[in-house]
């Protein structure tokens, strides 16, 4: 159930079970600091990504066997004829390796063709057989976005898209901070780090 976040929803715990789980040294009491599924964007933008990919990966594949991101590529490939994989990557905000594995898909598939460039780039291309089946998800897409459109005002539309363009615009600055993380210890190694230095009398 999509709006399984509300509390009235969530399944009880038994009194039982949650002896025996506090027994085990398991939390089972609400912790004070917590995220609200419905109040935190990020979680509201993954939970309608994760909903529109594995219906639109089960809608694709049964008309012409590729999945969600095979169909953006191809999407990709309408509007920007030739581009290289990197482009595409960048364009689709899609992981190397998730796209590398598509673009070899259509290749086998002869969905798209691919040519040489300057200093070892291959331009890609939509094949006529990849150009057939574009248009046929077409009108697919498009009618999912209007059913997901369909409690806004076009007005709201508008105004949803303006601001998910901002948001995107963001993105640079969080992978920054993404970046200093990563490049941060994680507590559990600086736990382990901790209780070696305790064990050396350092």
């Amino acid at each position: 159930m999509v709006s399984g976040a509300n509390d009235e929803e969530r399944t009880v715990v038994s009194d039982e079970i949650a002896a025996k789980a506090r027994k085990l040294g398991l939390s089972t009491q609400r912790l004070p600091f917590t995220i609200d599924r419905d109040h935190y964007t990020p979680a509201l933008i993954g939970l309608l990504s994760n909903i529109l990919v594995w219906g639109s990966s089960r809608v694709f594949h049964h008309l012409h066997g590729v999945g969600s991101n095979e169909w953006r590529i191809l999407s990709a490939l309408g509007n920007w004829p030739g581009a290289t994989a990197k482009e595409l990557c960048e364009i689709l905000g899609m992981n190397k390796s998730i796209a590398s594995r598509s673009v070899n898909v259509l290749l086998q598939r002869e969905l798209i063709g691919e040519l040489g460039g300057a200093r070892g780039s291959r331009h890609l291309f939509l094949t006529p057989a990849g150009v057939e089946v574009h248009d046929d998800f077409m009108p697919i897409a498009m009618r999912r976005m209007e059913i997901l459109h369909g409690g806004l005002t076009p007005a709201e539309v508008e105004q949803l898209d303006a601001l998910l363009v901002k948001m995107l615009e963001s993105s640079g600055a969080m992978q920054e901070y993404e970046r200093e993380v990563l490049a941060s210890d994680p507590p559990t190694r600086r736990g382990r780090g901790a209780r070696a230095d305790r064990a050396s009398g350092r």
